[in-house]
């Protein structure tokens, strides 16, 4: 009887994990990013920035080792999905401003070959992109993450994590990266243009009464109502805007004054009380009346009409036919 043995040949197939992993003593490396400047100015809006390591002084390389399973690359993303609201100050002035970060469509990396004795400077990330979305808010409520001033550059609480292929899963040969990455931190610079109303020099003209009537005229419109214009290029009020009169002739007990006095033509110590959005002028600074508010969308160049009504008011005894003439200022306010 023959016997046949056979050898049978085992052959076992070890695929090993590629994975790229960052050099030296830190897994973990932090860089600050050159200044992004947001010009609110040219209203809400999303930039696309670039990943750029351009100082290198310090910044550790990163190297790659072959493998079957998975790839030599790696991935962009935000260390945190919410969003962020910050208070931009300008003197009296200010803005809330959300922004958040997010990753472009190009958050993947090539893979990179494999090569132990290779270490990639970690400009080769460079290709890698990230979204800056930002908004005005009119209707903010809460609670800012922080106050800035106008011009001055900040860091955002939120960064980038750029993260080789995690080979823990399935086992790493060489080191676990599993923690390694770098963190790319975003300065921010914000601009905008205060929102400003003026008010321009205006004559109004208010109806003739008889000498009788006076005693008992009732408030009236003028022909037109002066006008304020804003100027307002984030198109929302920076600031709580509000306006009062300031007597330029000389106001006793809430009545303007006639400027041409006793003088011929005049109708001699006969004024105007005023009254605004139903509201007796005194000429106190502290009695404002408001335009906008904080936050509250402003049209640039929209003219805001007053509310003004006028009734003439008897300051001395010598009143006879004639003119009356006075003047006061709008004083616009930004608190």
């Amino acid at each position: 009887m023959r016997i046949l043995l056979a050898l049978v040949t085992l052959f076992a197939v070890f695929q090993a994990q590629a994975h790229c992993f960052i050099s030296g003593v830190a897994p973990q490396y932090s860089y600050t990013a050159d200044t992004v400047t947001i010009d609110l100015d040219a209203g809400d809006g999303t930039q696309t920035e670039n990943i750029n390591f351009r100082h290198l002084k310090g910044i550790p390389s990163f190297v790659c080792i072959y493998g079957m399973q998975t790839s030599n690359n790696f991935t962009l993303s935000p260390a945190q999905s919410n969003d962020e609201y910050y208070l931009v100050k300008n003197g009296k002035h200010k803005l809330f401003v959300k922004i958040s970060l997010s990753r472009e469509d190009n958050y993947t990396t090539t893979n990179f070959p494999d090569d132990i004795n290779h270490y990639y400077p970690a400009y080769e990330l460079n290709n890698l992109q990230y979204k800056l979305k930002y908004t005005v808010q009119s209707t903010f409520t809460g609670t800012p993450s922080r106050e800035v001033n106008l011009n001055e550059t900040f860091t955002l609480g939120n960064y980038i994590i750029l993260k080789p292929n995690d080979c823990s899963p399935k086992g790493c040969p060489a080191y676990n990266n599993s923690t390694h990455q770098y963190k790319y931190y975003v300065q921010v610079n914000f601009r905008f243009t205060p929102t400003t109303c003026t008010f321009k020099n205006q004559v109004i003209n208010v109806p003739s009464i008889s000498y009788q009537d006076i005693e008992h005229n009732d408030f009236v419109a003028p022909d037109k109502q002066p006008e304020l214009q804003c100027s307002s290029i984030t198109g929302v009020a920076t600031s709580n805007i509000k306006y009062h009169f300031e007597p330029v002739t000389t106001a006793t007990n809430g009545i303007l004054a006639n400027e041409l006095g006793v003088s011929p033509g005049s109708a001699g110590e006969i004024g105007f009380n005023l009254n605004n959005k139903g509201e007796n002028v005194t000429f106190d600074p502290n009695q404002k009346f408001t335009v906008a508010n904080l936050g509250e969308p402003v049209e640039n160049g929209k003219t805001y009409p007053l509310d003004l009504r006028l009734r003439y008011a008897r300051y001395g005894k010598q009143v006879i036919s004639g003119l009356v003439q006075s003047k006061v200022k709008v004083v616009v306010d930004y608190d």
